[in-house]
């Protein structure tokens, strides 16, 4: 899997001053271009780099186009394409012939991934009135795609088996629900258990049946979460109906489970299936809430919990029983569990620094037809890469090399990225700049974006840049009101709120793995067909994005992030905003420790299953709190060195034309910055995720655990390890610290 930089001859960039020619009119030029907007100072450019900047930015803006938007969205999701299938080989190659259209080199690379898909899944109620239930979802005549190569409903690495047995209701199935089934007298030992998705991971779930001996897992999307509680069901309406089915993986490791020593390349050494890590060993079946209700209705026991009261009309119980059901699974097993995978990779060389690369991404397969996930996603990164094309094609190169990349295994576990970040993971560390994520983006009209601390701003400077195409005004007004809204105030706080990057998609390897700096955002908004064969292009111009102006407007987001991380005299990372998140979070982690030492009383989430009096009286407790005067220490330095910093950036940029050779110094101090953010040791019980200032929580699995070694050392109750991890967290914000103090030097003309 060797990557190559095309070796085509590129035009040079023009120089960033100079004025850049405007795109005459033809098809890809937009019926309502977004307007040019006063760019007197865009972060990271100069005043008359801004400028030019602007309008290489409206370039790109007024190429991208719904109708063009809607065609790509059309083709590719007129089919399911799992991973594995002739499906998602045929977007493959459309992809590569798309990007060759634009003037792009592109291609792809071959990977030989373990994708056991299934041969039989069934689910009968053996007690009362025995039922073989239909677990397809029926196709529908008002929507053709539904129709088309329907797929299996089935959970990707469940086990291969079969079992009988009483069922017991264990709610979202979480650690938290098997501690309330515990404290009724219910065990789950040796039963079918049925579980809520939502609120975590399905793969948590499964890991959580299996470690409490159930034989196996049913799960299903209540209609509170996603039905008919919710509002109209499809076809008539946006919400998941009764026979609709969220498919998945339920894998608990990192890639693919067969190669956990390297990537999975033809003829890569493979581990017995036997001996896989992460993958389910009971069967695990998702099942449409018709299926959940017919097992829940005759449920005897204890009524649960109001929190655990769901969308049906009836009262949620317990179990054990009297229901019994009986699940099979049968999956390809040996060599025909191994199916061939393909990301394609389309090059775009830079002008002035081809070895920096800002890279694009979003996984190509989907569930379904995958309109919203993740056709969406895929449409984005090909409008971007065609208008960055037209404007390579009328003389205007980036200065950076852009990376088109489509991902193939997402849906599986986030394996094809994964894999081709393990396989070229020093080149990576050495060259991209950024990875900026599209991952379903489009599900309505409903702004929002997540991104590492030094990128928060750039996604809010983006919105600024780009209109918002139905409503008027720009994206960032509009994200601005709709914040409001949520919050009950006339207007919203400013800055405006940017997510933290957890897991569960392709910015994993380069964020959490490399801490390489990751932006994703979308336009969300209702539904109920995530994962399901009616996620068509019919509900996607019915109730999710009519006419294709979101998907536009999200491309244009990512077009104007893509080129300012390309463009940038100076990268633009924000380190003061890194500093205000880090405090922010070390505050809270330091409030949880101290109620644990003072009060002997702190919540389960901080200490997990540890005794807090064990904390409180623990001789270690004034070594965790000089550890924490320590790391709040080393943040009064990095504020300093950030603050220092952003006033010689900001000096320089006021320059005609700042140095390029010394630009290109500041920005290795900048990235070395950025990545040393990351420990070589890995997180407690995780030793492939690096990343010290966020990851995915392991016992949720989407959700974003802040300063994560800290809080797993807290929630296993060690103080020792509590002091380590924060002295270690307090060294590597001090390498921070000193790598601003040399970008600083190098601006200042001293380094």
């Amino acid at each position: 899997m060797k990557l190559r930089i095309p070796g085509r001859a590129s035009a040079a960039l023009m120089c960033a001053l100079a004025p850049l020619p405007v795109m005459g009119p033809s098809d890809v030029l937009a019926q309502e271009p977004t307007r040019e907007r006063d760019a007197s100072s865009i972060a990271g450019f100069s005043a008359q780099a801004s400028a030019a900047q602007a309008e290489f930015e409206q370039v790109l803006l007024d190429a991208i186009h719904p109708d063009s938007a809607g065609r790509w969205a059309s083709t590719l999701a007129a089919r399911p394409h799992v991973a594995g299938t002739p499906g998602q080989v045929a977007t493959r190659d459309s992809v590569v012939a798309w990007h060759g259209a634009a003037g792009i080199d592109g291609g792809y690379d071959s990977l030989v991934l373990y994708m056991p898909h299934p041969l039989r899944v069934s689910v009968e109620r053996s007690w009362p009135e025995p039922t073989t239930f239909d677990l397809a979802e029926p196709s529908l005549s008002e929507d053709p795609a539904t129709g088309i190569d329907a797929v299996p409903v089935f959970n990707a690495y469940s086990g291969s088996g079969s079992a009988e047995a009483e069922v017991v209701f264990a709610g979202y199935g979480l650690p938290a629900d098997y501690r309330t089934l515990d404290s009724a007298g219910v065990s789950v030992e040796g039963k079918i258990v049925l579980a809520r998705y939502g609120r975590s991971f399905r793969g948590i779930k499964a890991r959580e049946a299996e470690a409490r001996g159930a034989a196996g897992l049913l799960l299903y999307s209540d209609p509170a979460n996603d039905g008919f509680v919710r509002g109209v069901v499809y076809p008539d309406g946006p919400m998941r109906p009764a026979r609709g089915v969220q498919r998945g993986s339920v894998l608990n490791s990192t890639g693919d489970p067969s190669t956990p020593a390297g990537p999975s390349l033809p003829g890569a050494p493979r581990v017995p299936e036997d001996q896989m890590v992460g993958v389910a060993r009971i069967p695990v079946i998702p099942v449409g809430y018709g299926v959940a209700e017919a097992l829940l209705r005759p449920l005897g026991g204890s009524a649960a919990p109001e929190s655990w009261q769901g969308g049906l009309d009836l009262t949620y119980r317990f179990g054990p029983g009297p229901t019994r059901a009986r699940l099979e699974v049968r999956t390809e097993s040996g060599e025909s569990a191994y199916h061939p995978a393909y990301n394609t990779i389309a090059v775009l060389e830079g002008a002035e620094w081809p070895d920096e690369w800002v890279v694009i991404g979003a996984h190509r397969d989907s569930w379904s037809p995958g309109a919203i996930d993740n056709v969406s996603g895929t449409t984005s990164v090909l409008e971007v890469a065609r208008a960055f094309g037209a404007a390579a094609a009328s003389g205007l190169r980036p200065r950076r090399t852009v990376v088109f990349i489509t991902w193939d295994a997402e849906e599986w576990g986030v394996i094809g990225s994964i894999e081709w970040v393990e396989a070229h993971a020093d080149r990576l560390r050495a060259t991209v700049v950024a990875y900026v994520n599209q991952d379903a983006p489009v599900s309505g009209s409903s702004f929002g974006a997540a991104a590492s601390p030094e990128l928060k701003s750039l996604a809010r400077d983006a919105a600024r840049r780009v209109d918002e195409p139905a409503h008027g005004g720009t994206v960032y007004e509009s994200w601005l009101t709709r914040v409001a809204e949520r919050l009950g105030n006339a207007s919203s706080p400013e800055p405006l709120p940017v997510g933290d990057l957890g897991g569960g998609s392709d910015h994993k390897g380069f964020y959490q793995h490399l801490g390489i700096p990751a932006i994703g955002f979308g336009f969300g908004g209702s539904g109920g067909v995530y994962h399901s064969m009616y996620d068509t292009p019919r509900w996607m111009q019915e109730f999710g994005d009519p006419g294709y102006l979101y998907h536009a407007a999200v491309a244009r987001v990512a077009a104007v992030v893509v080129s300012r991380l390309a463009n940038a005299d100076i990268l633009p990372y924000d380190f003061v905003e890194l500093v205000g998140v880090v405090r922010e979070r070390t505050g809270h982690v330091e409030s949880e420790v101290e109620a644990a030492l003072e009060a002997a009383t702190a919540t389960e989430h901080a200490v997990g299953d540890a005794g807090a009096e064990m904390l409180a009286d623990s001789p270690e407790a004034p070594g965790v709190r000089q550890a924490f005067a320590g790391l709040r220490a080393s943040i009064a330095s990095m504020e300093a060195a950030a603050a220092a910093y952003s006033i010689a950036r900001e000096g320089s940029l006021r320059e005609v034309k700042p140095a390029s050779a010394a630009m290109r110094r500041v920005n290795e101090r900048l990235r070395s910055a950025s990545r040393s953010l990351t420990s070589e040791d890995g997180l407690p019980g995780d030793a492939w995720s690096r990343q010290l200032l966020f990851a995915s929580d392991p016992d949720n699995g989407y959700a974003t655990l802040p300063l994560p070694a800290i809080r797993l050392a807290l929630r296993a109750g060690d103080l020792g390890a509590v002091a380590d991890r924060v002295r270690e967290l307090a060294d590597h914000l001090d390498l921070v610290a000193a790598h601003l103090k040399e970008a600083r030097a190098v601006l200042e003309g001293r380094g």
